[in-house]
C-alpha cells in the first residue's frame, strides 16, 4: 500500500506537534514574580565585569572641566596617564572606585569638590557564550552595555530551528528563561547581561522532525512515505 506525502503529512506532523509539545525544558521564575515579567528579569548588573583590567577603554568626563575629559585605554600595567595628576593605577578597581581616587587627587592640588565620572566602554576581558540555535555560535567580548537580542545578533541572530520562547540565560550556574518573543514585542525589558553569562537558545524538536520528515535530511523521500 502508498500513501502520497501530501496525505501523509498532516497526519505526520499532528503527531510530532503532540509527542513533541511537552518536549521544552522549564526553568523556576523568578520568586515572587509572574511567569512572563520573570522570564526577563534577571538579576541586575552591568555588562562586563565590574573590575577595570589591562587593554579596558575608560571614558573620563570631569564636570565643566573639558580638557580633563577624555577616553583612555588602561595599559599592560593596569595604568591610566590624566592630566594634572598623572599615572593613575586603575586595574582591580570598580568604576566608583577610580572615580573616588581621580577626584581626590584632583582635590588635593587643583579642584575644589570635582565632579568625576568613569564609565567602562569597552571590558576587553569580559565574555559571553552563545550556543544553540543561532547562526555563528561562539565566545564573544562584552564592549559596553549589551543586551540579550545584541549577544544574539553577535552570533548573527537565530536560526531558523530556533525557539523564541525558550532561551536560556546561565549566570552563575543558575538558569533563568527568557521569553525573546515577548521581549520584542516590548512586553519585558530586554535583560542586560553579564560577563560570564552563557546564553543557550534552544532548537525546536517539532521543527527538526518536520525538516527530517521533509526530504531535508534524507530519512524519508518527500513523493512517497509508505511502500
Amino acid at each position: 500500500m502508498k500513501m502520497t506525502w501530501k496525505l501523509a503529512f498532516p497526519f505526520l506532523a499532528a503527531m510530532i506537534l503532540s509527542a513533541c509539545s511537552n518536549n521544552i525544558p522549564q526553568h523556576a521564575a523568578l520568586p515572587g514574580s509572574t511567569a512572563s515579567v520573570a522570564s526577563a528579569s534577571l538579576p541586575t548588573g552591568t555588562s562586563g565585569s565590574d573590575r577595570i583590567a589591562p587593554q579596558d577603554l575608560l571614558e573620563i568626563d570631569v564636570f565643566k572641566v573639558p580638557d580633563l575629559s577624555k577616553e583612555v585605554r588602561v595599559d599592560d600595567n593596569g595604568n591610566i596617564t590624566l592630566a594634572l595628576i598623572g599615572t593613575v593605577h586603575a586595574q582591580g578597581m570598580s568604576a566608583s572606585q577610580l572615580e573616588q581616587q581621580i577626584a581626590a587627587r584632583l582635590e588635593k592640588d587643583y579642584m575644589h569638590n570635582p565632579q568625576v565620572n568613569v564609565l567602562v566602554k569597552e571590558a576587553t576581558a569580559s565574555k559571553i557564550t552563545v550556543s544553540g540555535a543561532v547562526n555563528t555560535p561562539g565566545v564573544y567580548p562584552l564592549a559596553g552595555d549589551t543586551t540579550l537580542t545584541q549577544a544574539i545578533a553577535l552570533a548573527q541572530g537565530l536560526s531558523r530551528l530556533a525557539v523564541k520562547d525558550n532561551v536560556t540565560v546561565f549566570r552563575n550556574g543558575k538558569p533563568y528563561t527568557v521569553l525573546l518573543s515577548e521581549v520584542e514585542m516590548g512586553k519585558v525589558a530586554d535583560p542586560v547581561v553579564i560577563a560570564g553569562d552563557k546564553i543557550q537558545v534552544h532548537t525546536s524538536v517539532t521543527k527538526e522532525a518536520v525538516q527530517d520528515y521533509g526530504g531535508v535530511g534524507g530519512l524519508l523521500s518527500p513523493f512517497t512515505l509508505f511502500q
